[in-house]
């Protein structure tokens, strides 16, 4: 029913023309117009007293479009209201996100560089990776309660990370380390969309994990199962330091409710635009992550 009314009312080109300001600006007058010749004049002249049943008929069907057209208007300007008030929301929400991790890198190195001695070591000290990683996924979450008003217990945040060559896969981090997830490895040797951009090294937005599910790009897990519906985000990130690759699948799932409205191609493409926004800061951090790593660890991957 929901998606009757948004096709409808929403994304619907007759109902836009329908509703257009400029032809509940004309209709209601030419009918009023057409009303006050046929009373004022309707005796008089003679080919409207000839055809009185048809000038009724007439008068009758632009009445009732006129009503059908203020009708659809309202209907279709409350839609849009709230399509309109949530854009407005998500851009406030996107852009608060985004000067957040901004002012969370500025204030480390702000504090960092003040106690910064001469022959410290400047990358060591100031760069965070983990710590802004964290901050970053903790920050798309509340972009995703504050901004897609989606429930915080249906969100799962991941990265995994891998050694491809010897079949090793585990979480880097997790939004929520208290949730139970799929066992790494068991999503990149299955049917995973995880897996499916680590093949194709491409990210990869469904809408609508049902959709996954019949493609064959989704692992499906029992809390999958038991909520029926909801969207997910993957992108493969592979950083090359030296010549030690390091590979990171980032995930952001969402059970129970969709990230945006499945079947609006237009909000589709915007709604993964944006999490391609949020999936380039996580890929930049890693990409300092894999550095202090290899650095650390003198150039091994784990």
């Amino acid at each position: 029913m929901k998606k009757w009314f948004y096709v409808v009312f929403v994304n619907n080109r007759v109902i836009n023309f329908l509703s257009s300001p400029v032809l509940s600006m004309v209709i209601p007058p030419i009918v009023m117009l057409y009303y006050g010749t046929l009373d004022i004049w309707g005796d008089d002249w003679k080919w409207i007293k000839d055809n009185k049943d048809l000038h009724e008929f007439i008068f009758t069907l632009l009445a009732a479009f006129t009503v059908l057209v203020l009708f659809i208007k309202g209907i279709s300007e409350a839609f849009k209201g709230v399509v309109a008030k949530r854009y407005e929301l998500l851009t406030e929400s996107l852009i608060s996100f985004f000067n957040g991790l901004v002012k969370k890198k500025r204030d480390r190195f702000y504090q960092k560089a003040k106690s910064l001695k001469q022959r410290e070591d400047a990358f060591k000290r100031i760069t965070q990776p983990i710590d802004q990683l964290e901050h970053v996924l903790d920050g798309t979450k509340r972009f995703l309660v504050d901004g897609l008003k989606i429930d915080q217990k249906n969100i799962g945040i991941t990265i995994i990370q891998g050694i491809p060559n010897e079949n090793r896969w585990w979480y880097e981090l997790k939004c929520d380390s208290q949730k139970q997830h799929t066992r790494a490895r068991d999503l990149m040797n299955g049917e995973s969309t995880a897996k499916y951009c680590f093949d194709h090294g491409d990210s990869l937005f469904i809408p609508d994990l049902r959709k996954g599910i019949k493609e064959g790009v989704f692992f499906e897990s029992s809390r999958s199962k038991k909520t029926g519906k909801g969207s997910i985000f993957c992108k493969p990130v592979r950083v090359t330091v030296s010549n030690i690759d390091y590979v990171y699948i980032f995930t952001i799932a969402v059970y129970g409710q969709y990230l945006c409205t499945p079947f609006d191609e237009t909000e589709c493409r915007a709604c993964e635009k944006i999490l391609d926004e949020v999936a380039d800061r996580v890929e930049l951090e890693l990409y300092l992550h894999s550095m202090k790593q290899f650095r650390e660890t003198g150039g091994k991957t784990a």
